[in-house]
């Protein structure tokens, strides 16, 4: 209970640590692409880049299960599910167009509030109703302007949207259970992430699917460092810091910002592109965070 008790006295750090971890997450395309693109097999390849950090966190979290052996068992299913959300979010940014995987992934806050409402019996105020519209409103002007390919529905954005639920499951299972430590919730879901990535990684329909190879080249390695240590690391980190400290409607709705992130690296840097339907949408979510950022906690 310390860590809920004590957010209350420095309020501004969740919102910080959620604001920053979109950075990453808005980015995280980029070194999963590198690390598709420079080795022999990509599904092998980002397994292993999400095995990385758990091999160094595993010393400490060796000691700490024999200090409190229930902490870690008690936040399995959120690591869990958690695990899953970023897996089928890091496949969908790699097989499909960053912004519709984006943009289908934040749905989030929908589900998460509806969750939050039946599990925690978290009122829905006016105001995060017309938080929740903002943010609807500004991905339904994106998708206006069609899908790019205009193929419909693919299944890097069925990873997208499936991630955003099993993410908002993550949240409400987080809040549940207030006794984990942040360090024994960012280890519970690298035990899966591996695993877990394999097996959505190993559907068909891309390169990076299929079980055999290797991480491969040389080339990888750079990718492989940057992708654990520069981001995967930090950004769990940083999310489950702030999933602790924030009921869930407010933690997805503040995470939103990753959107406007995704967007505009993946033009600047994918060639990806935007018009003014997506720079209109865009201002719609900036808009929705701001709304939520004064509402404050049980508004």
């Amino acid at each position: 209970m310390a860590e809920r008790t004590s957010h209350a006295t420095a309020r501004p750090l969740p919102e910080l640590a959620i604001l920053l971890s979109t950075l990453l997450w808005g980015t995280l395309w980029v070194p999963v692409r590198g690390l598709h693109g420079a080795s022999d097999n990509g599904a092998w390849a980002t397994s292993l880049g999400f095995l990385l950090p758990l091999l160094v966190l595993l010393p400490a979290a060796l000691a700490g299960w024999q200090r409190t052996p229930g902490g870690l068992r008690s936040c399995t299913a959120a690591g869990f599910w958690l695990a899953l959300g970023i897996a089928l979010y890091a496949e969908g940014v790699a097989r499909g167009q960053v912004a519709r995987v984006v943009l289908l992934f934040y749905l989030t806050p929908v589900w998460s509030i509806v969750l939050a409402r039946i599990a925690l019996q978290q009122p829905i105020t006016h105001r995060r109703l017309a938080t929740i519209a903002l943010g609807l409103a500004g991905m339904l002007v994106i998708f206006a302007g069609g899908g790019g390919s205009g193929s419909g529905v693919s299944l890097a954005d069925g990873m997208g949207l499936a991630g955003g639920i099993a993410w908002a499951i993550a949240l409400v299972a987080a809040n549940r259970n207030a006794s984990p430590t942040s360090f024994e919730r960012v280890v519970a879901q690298f035990l899966f992430l591996a695993p877990v990535y394999f097996l959505v990684a190993s559907l068909p329909g891309a390169e990076s699917a299929g079980a055999t190879g290797s991480p491969g080249a040389a080339d990888a390695l750079p990718w492989l460092l940057a992708f654990s240590l520069l981001w995967m690391l930090p950004v769990v980190w940083l999310t489950v810091f702030a999933a602790a400290r924030l009921e869930p409607g407010r933690f997805a709705i503040l995470l939103m910002f990753e959107i406007v992130v995704g967007i505009a690296s993946a033009t600047l840097l994918a060639n990806e592109p935007l018009g003014a339907r997506e720079i209109a949408g865009a201002l719609l979510v900036l808009g929705a965070i701001g709304v939520e950022i004064q509402i404050g906690p049980g508004a």
